[in-house]
């Protein structure tokens, strides 16, 4: 699947991994879509296995909403770490 995007947010969760980290993270995305709503963000998620669980929460809520405005990249170096029903929902969508 290829993809052009308007812009790539680096997003290290080694250093940014809670809850409030990921709500700035939506909020940058949001003010993307904001200003251009033809817009297709593209979010590399580094570290993922960082995340909180209240973070991976926010992040699957925000995904499940938006799948179609914003592309996820999540890399990681330790796949059993990642939220369960983030990882789920990925798998059924065929974006892995």
């Amino acid at each position: 699947m290829y993809c052009v995007c308007d812009s790539v947010i680096d997003f290290d969760a080694h250093t940014a991994y809670k809850a409030e980290d990921i709500e700035n993270l939506i909020s940058q995305v949001q003010q993307l879509l904001a200003e251009n709503k033809t817009a297709k963000p593209v979010v590399v998620l580094k570290n993922a296995h960082y995340l909180t669980t209240k973070a991976f929460a926010v992040l699957n809520n925000y995904i499940r909403n938006s799948k179609d405005t914003v592309s996820l990249v999540i890399v990681s170096s330790d796949r059993a770490k990642i939220f369960p029903p983030l990882l789920e929902f990925i798998e059924s969508a065929d974006v892995v």
